[in-house]
């Protein structure tokens, strides 16, 4: 199956995504704020921002956010959670930003699904001089029993990894790995884990299989428990 079908299977399940799939931790943000230096209220592109998760909370910190999502589903949830945020249509490889309006770009979750010789550039077009990019996953935690289980149904046994991104256009300023938890129960699980895109792809009886599985697996746990998550955090400035 190919990257683009999986990329726009989201579109599908625009609402379960806004219900179910985590924000991203605020000491995070925080983390992308000070590693990339940016100046007094900055004016910051959430890129392929989905229904907003990244895009609120950046939001919360007080920065100018505009938000930019191909999926018109997506976009209509993004709008109605977040409605104080400029929230444009179109994709990460020709994005509908003028030359140097930004400074700083930011994408949660979405930047494998990007086609890398071009938005590499087309990033540096609409960075201004000096310009932060922060690249950000939330993702299971594999030293955690459920997360180990969640990886295997995911698919993501090797667990997480990033190529470094084309020396020519960025330079790395620094990573690091965030721990938190969220709040679930056995239900909420397997509709977060419904959102994903192997999911979302697979055929019914596939799909429905592999969410019991997750919902046999977390019962175990309780009608409640904590889930141990990582968040993945790149910080990268545009090269002059």
């Amino acid at each position: 199956m190919s990257d683009r079908v999986r990329a726009r299977s989201f579109e599908t399940a625009a609402a379960d995504y806004e219900r179910y799939r985590p924000e991203y931790p605020d000491v995070a943000l925080r983390w992308v704020v000070d590693r990339l230096g940016l100046p007094p209220a900055p004016r910051v592109l959430d890129l392929g921002a989905g229904t907003g998760k990244l895009t609120r909370g950046l939001f919360r910190l007080g920065l100018d956010v505009v938000a930019v999502e191909p999926g018109s589903a997506m976009l209509a949830e993004l709008r109605r959670a977040v409605p104080g945020v400029e929230a444009l249509q179109g994709v990460a490889e020709s994005i509908p930003l003028e030359d140097h309006s930004v400074d700083a770009v930011a994408v949660g979750q979405a930047f494998h699904w990007f086609e890398r010789a071009r938005v590499l550039p087309e990033l540096r077009r609409v960075l201004r001089s000096g310009g932060g990019l922060a690249l950000l996953w939330n993702w299971e935690d594999v030293g955690d029993p459920i997360g180990a289980r969640l990886a295997e149904v995911l698919g993501h046994e090797e667990g997480f990894h990033h190529d470094p991104l084309d020396p020519r256009y960025f330079e790395p300023v620094d990573e690091a790995t965030i721990e938190t938890s969220v709040s679930l129960t056995p239900d909420t699980l397997a509709g977060w884990m419904g959102t994903t895109s192997r999911l979302l792809t697979a055929d019914p009886r596939k799909q429905e299989e592999l969410l019991e599985r997750v919902r046999r697996s977390s019962r175990e746990y309780g009608e409640r428990f904590e889930l141990p998550c990582l968040t993945y955090v790149y910080a990268y400035r545009a090269v002059s």
